[in-house]
């Protein structure tokens, strides 16, 4: 078996280099630069991380600080702690069940529907709105899509993500985002599952975009849900917003605690 590939201190110098002097303790701005490194994609899962010692040899911080450090990246599960075989980057294949947020269940069967989903646009956007104060970022990439269930009327979704996540995405033919798990994609390209989400629900007028494409009179009313997904360290991961128009079926929100 080949040996794990090392993460590249050159790159976590530079990452601890960007942190500035602040008056947070080293351990945690090393915590942060590290977490960085690891949600930008420079570190992959599997990856080695030196010993405690070589760290502290490359980076201007000390053994014990570094000790301190990884402690708190294994209980934020970024890394995974071997005492034999040594620190690796965690991996991470697996998510929270209600990353699926638009699914309903069959009233007859009782079993999960999952939607069609049809992407109409793919687009820089740097419009104000709740998406840039969730993601932290003025500059985001919005895919915008249908969403139905067979013989129902359909609901209009946007996705927001951070440039660096969502770029990818513009070179893509929309015809090969069609059904597009933007969650699964988000897992195998940038190792960044979602952990969490925070829901908020409210009746107004829907966007005239969305009253366009649903067919709806201008102004229409209809409930407009958002959604942030939160990833690992709790950095803000995507912003959703489903429009729903009049009519629609009943929403099903289930948490599941304890995982």
């Amino acid at each position: 078996m080949l040996a794990a590939q090392h993460i590249s201190l050159k790159d976590l110098r530079a990452s601890v280099d960007s942190e500035g002097d602040s008056e947070r303790p080293k351990y945690l701005r090393l915590v942060s630069a590290f977490s960085d490194c690891v949600i930008s994609g420079l570190f992959k899962p599997g990856q080695r991380v030196p010993t405690e010692t070589d760290l502290a040899k490359a980076l201007p911080v000390s053994v014990g600080t570094i000790q301190k450090a990884l402690a708190k990246l294994a209980s934020d599960g970024l890394v995974v702690r071997h005492r034999k075989t040594g620190t690796f980057i965690a991996e991470r294949r697996s998510q929270v069940d209600e990353v699926f947020v638009y699914r309903f269940k069959d009233p007859e069967t009782g079993k999960t529907m999952l939607p069609f989903v049809r992407t109409l646009a793919v687009e820089v956007d740097e419009t104000l709105g709740p998406w840039q104060k969730s993601l932290g970022e003025s500059k985001t990439v919005r895919i915008d899509r249908l969403v139905w269930f067979d013989q129902q009327p359909p609901a209009f979704s946007s996705v927001y993500f951070k440039h660096q996540h969502g770029r990818e995405f513009l070179g893509i033919p929309l015809e090969d985002l069609h059904g597009l798990s933007v969650h699964r994609r988000l897992i195998e390209q940038f190792n960044l599952p979602t952990i969490r989400m925070e829901h908020s629900i409210a009746c107004r007028s829907l966007s005239d975009l969305a009253c366009r494409e649903l067919m709806l009179a201008p102004h229409t009313i209809g409930l407009v849900w958002n959604i942030t997904d939160y990833s690992i360290g709790n950095t803000p991961l995507l912003f959703q917003r489903y429009q729903l128009p009049p009519g629609h079926r009943p929403l099903e929100i289930v948490e599941n605690f304890g995982h």
